[in-house]
């Protein structure tokens, strides 16, 4: 049997779990989009009204409607939306008459053209009343029948409270608008994730069905991933402490935005990121919240990803606190490196889109975005974990040496396996030997009880080696007699055929030095009665077959 010269050539072939890409650009993903709305503004002066134009505006998307918030370019009497062709202005105040009032000027007209004027939904009925009486009062430029006011006036979606807590966060109506927003986000995250995973799941060799479950699995991840960070994000940004936060990052910003070089960079990313040419102030400000925010996202998002971890270790027990930590100091290393690969890999798809007309440089800004932090995310992961390996072993390592120290080896001996199948048996057990195996071995207390979880685990799989095994008939006793026979029989005449000068000279008789005595003494030894035959005599003088012949001559007994 040489299982033990095939276990030593031979290594585990392990099933690691797949790696999941997308979480390194899942972070600078939720922060972009995030800066995309103007929930950095709700926490401030009229910040209600910024969350009236946001909240209506998701709800109407949502309905399948075209929405353009135009109203972050803060033109004068601009619209803040353009929603399927028509201009809506947006107004959110504690009374319906405070609403209404300020839609117009100063001179008392109102001051919005032909934009339809929205209004909390539970003011409408009486904004419109108010219109009514505004148009009668000839404040209303171009508008004289007064039930044109049903036609300006439009409801929201929204009441002024609800649209109060969505700014303040922290309460129910805060969560819902947050869940809804980042459901919308979270389906680009698994059609993304989707896509990359499927492609290296072919890429490795592996067929359509195993490929679909693989990146099904891993969309479905990422999708979780980015609407739990999106969500926690969303919440904090709304924080006193968010805002202090940007006014430090702008420091930093401002100061790199001296250089020549980091001028470019800012204005690269601020590009990528809005879809448009910005600079000066404006870059600079855009590129500070972007950092503010991601940060937290960063911050989220690697909690998030490491809490299965945390989970294992605390309750099920299956994962040490050491490895907890290490795969907690890889994902954050991963999710960093991934919103630098992002910030490159944006600023240099957006020039390279920048080239095709109209949305060529937001949709090279995000291919780029996503490619940047997937390359700088998987090796920043990859160079801090070769360090930490050096002071900290995998757990899965771990049971991987136990496993190839006293567990393999044994099945091979105790199942008398020869060196082919025993590699036949390594092949069986390869898929059996995933990451989820590893934990369960880790979980039994201490080292002996791992190697017999192990050792029953696979045993099965050493039994469908014996199982494969031609069957085998012994030969009948008479032939195993004849057999015998025939041995007692070539050995007799080989004896006869001995010379006696052959023999060393202590075999030999008449050796002064005394006579020699056999090795092997039994009770049927002629030696101890002193009385021998010719051929068992010379027997008895070859150590070796004297035993052989009393053996056999005692089976006949």
């Amino acid at each position: 049997m040489s299982s033990s010269k095939a276990q030593d050539d031979k290594q585990i072939e392990r099933s690691d779990d797949p790696e999941n890409l997308y979480h390194y650009a899942s972070s600078p993903r939720v922060a972009d989009f995030l800066e995309s709305t103007q929930t950095g503004k709700f926490g401030l002066k009229g910040g209600t009204g910024f969350a009236a134009e946001d909240a209506n505006a998701l709800n109407e998307r949502l309905q399948g409607k075209t929405v353009e918030q135009v109203g972050t370019s803060n033109a004068r009497n601009g619209a803040d939306r353009i929603v399927d062709g028509v201009e809506i202005q947006t107004k959110y105040f504690k009374s319906a008459s405070d609403t209404v009032r300020a839609a117009f000027d100063n001179d008392g007209l109102y001051r919005y053209g032909d934009q339809q004027l929205e209004v909390p939904k539970n003011q409408y009925e009486e904004a419109v009343e108010i219109m009514r009486e505004k148009i009668s009062q000839g404040k209303v430029p171009g508008v004289t029948d007064p039930d044109e006011a049903s036609k300006i006036v439009k409801e929201g979606s929204v009441t002024y409270e609800q649209a109060r807590n969505i700014a303040r966060g922290g309460n129910i109506d805060s969560l819902k608008y947050d869940a809804k927003n980042q459901a919308v986000s979270s389906g680009y995250a698994f059609a993304i994730s989707f896509g990359i995973s499927y492609a290296r799941a072919v890429w490795e060799g592996k067929s359509h069905k195993e490929a679909l479950k693989e990146a099904s699995a891993m969309g479905l991840a990422s999708a979780a991933t980015s609407f739990f960070a999106g969500v926690v994000t969303a919440q904090a940004m709304r924080t006193t402490l968010a805002r202090q936060g940007t006014v430090l990052v702008r420091h930093g910003v401002k100061a790199v935005a001296k250089t020549e070089m980091g001028k470019k960079a800012i204005h690269a990313i601020a590009r990528a990121s809005l879809g448009k040419s910005v600079s000066g102030a404006a870059a600079v400000n855009h590129v500070s919240k972007l950092l503010r925010t991601n940060v937290i996202t960063g911050t989220v998002t690697t909690i998030a990803i490491s809490t299965p971890d945390i989970y294992r270790a605390a309750v099920s027990k299956n994962t040490s606190w050491a490895q907890v930590g290490k795969n907690l100091v890889v994902n954050g290393v991963g999710v960093g490196a991934g919103f630098g690969g992002w910030a490159g890999g944006a600023a240099l798809g957006a020039t390279i889109g920048s080239v095709i007309p109209g949305a060529g440089t937001f949709v090279g800004g995000i291919v780029g975005g996503v490619l940047g932090s997937v390359g700088a995310g998987v090796a920043g992961s990859y160079a801090s974990k070769k360090i930490l390996d050096n002071f900290i072993q995998d757990d899965a390592d771990e049971m991987q040496a136990i496993l190839q120290k006293d567990v393999l080896p044994a099945l091979g001996e105790d199942f008398l396996m020869n060196e082919t199948e025993f590699e036949t048996f390594m092949q069986s057990i390869a898929p059996t030997i995933d990451l989820d195996f590893l934990r369960q071995m880790y979980a039994r207390d201490g080292r002996l009880a791992r190697i017999e979880f192990a050792y029953e685990a696979l045993e099965e799989h050493a039994l469908e080696i014996i199982r494969a095994r031609p069957p085998v008939t012994l030969p009948s006793e008479e032939k195993v007699r004849q057999f015998i026979d025939e041995m007692i029989e070539a050995a007799e005449q080989a004896v006869e055929e001995v010379n006696p000068e052959d023999l060393a000279p202590e075999a030999q008789t008449g050796n002064s030095e005394g006579e020699y005595e056999p090795n092997f003494v039994t009770a049927s030894d002629a030696a101890s009665t002193g009385k021998r035959g010719e051929p068992e005599a010379a027997l008895a003088d070859v150590p070796v077959t004297s035993a052989l012949l009393a053996r056999i001559r005692s089976f006949y007994k």
